[in-house]
């Protein structure tokens, strides 16, 4: 069970895997220097993975000066708890007593004369500049991260969000989508609180939008992932109430919409305008494969429990094909290529 913070409500969370080869870091708004409004520098870095041909996920490291960072040591006694030790944000390079790590993103931007990944422990705001000044576009990655949701109102409208933040980076072979032996990896798994499904009746692609809540550290967003799997589809939709947690798995797909972009192209005489172009729309989609049912929790998410979360955040808030009936495919977990500290926590 995820851990109460914020709202007093578990939090439903999310990770992701990426393999691909790194893109867009040459843009002039790749890496961002800013400051806060309370005058602490900030770093930010977006950049995408192509994970197949025209399938690129982006993801982003974000970090932001602190006035001080934490370094961790394991206990040498079995299922205790560790120790914790603060350092000053100036002296978060220095070298500190054996044992103790610091708290932050792991990256591999370097190899060793074997071929293995030479990693090092920075905060994110370090970790955004070094992936910037040693990562190009093109290079081979892998990538671990978290999903985070969020929303914010436009034009009275809510825009809803969905972040991938890097948690590990290293480097790996260069892809081949050509190669025979090429299989894309952009896997990701979350914990939702279900509210239903509902099929799409598209002719070109039809589906099931399955409509979830997710709980973050200081309210309850809402989301949609997409179902393919009519089997899937429909044991999810017979076994499930609304306000039931579960675990669910699938793919990361963020494409262009080509067919916007033909059309677009019918409607001028000659070449496209350049300073009318308009901007590729894409289409990102959260694509479930499986769920465990093992994981069902129909008790702690309640519509009463998150109702009065909401009111709680309002009140207190800082910022305003088949007929198959099993629960779909396994996750892959074999991650062994990919590198040596796969065994470490998220």
């Amino acid at each position: 069970m995820a851990e109460n913070k914020g709202l007093g409500l578990p939090q439903t969370k999310g990770e992701f895997k990426l393999r691909g080869l790194a893109t867009g870091l040459m843009r002039d708004n790749a890496f961002k220097v800013i400051e806060t409004k309370s005058k602490k520098g900030m770093h930010i870095l977006n950049f995408g993975v192509d994970t197949a041909p025209e399938s690129t996920v982006y993801v982003t490291i974000q970090g932001v000066e602190r006035d001080e960072v934490y370094f961790g040591k394991r206990s040498e006694e079995k299922g205790q708890k560790g120790e914790t030790i603060k350092v000053p944000w100036k002296k978060r390079h220095d070298p500190q007593s054996e044992g103790f790590n610091l708290y932050g993103l792991r990256i591999g931007l370097e190899k060793d004369l074997e071929g293995k990944n030479i990693t090092k422990t920075l905060v994110e705001y370090d970790a955004a500049e070094a992936v910037y000044d040693k990562l190009t576009d093109g290079q081979g990655v892998f990538i671990r991260g978290e999903l985070e949701f969020s929303s914010n109102k436009v034009n009275d409208e809510v825009k809803r969000n969905k972040k991938f933040n890097v948690k590990q980076l290293y480097l790996a072979d260069s892809v081949d989508f050509e190669s025979e032996d090429f299989k894309e990896l952009n896997d990701f798994r979350q914990r939702i609180i279900y509210m239903g499904i509902a099929k799409v009746d598209d002719k070109n692609d039809p589906r099931f939008e399955v409509s979830a809540k997710i709980v973050t550290y200081k309210t309850v967003e809402d989301t949609e992932f997409i179902v393919r799997d009519t089997g899937l589809a429909n044991i999810l939709r017979k076994e499930l109430k609304p306000y039931t947690a579960i675990d669910v798995w699938g793919n990361i797909y963020n494409k262009i919409d080509t067919d916007e972009v033909k059309e677009a192209a019918k409607s001028v005489w000659g070449q496209q305008d350049t300073f009318k172009q308009v901007k590729n729309n894409y289409i990102r989609e959260l694509v479930l494969t499986g769920a465990d049912p093992e994981s069902i929790d129909k008790e702690t998410y309640s519509e009463a429990i998150i109702e009065e979360a909401l009111k709680v955040f309002k009140e207190f808030g800082a910022d305003n094909n088949g007929n198959s009936t099993s629960w779909g495919q396994k996750p892959d977990n074999n991650d062994n290529q990919e590198s040596e500290d796969d065994g470490l926590p998220w």
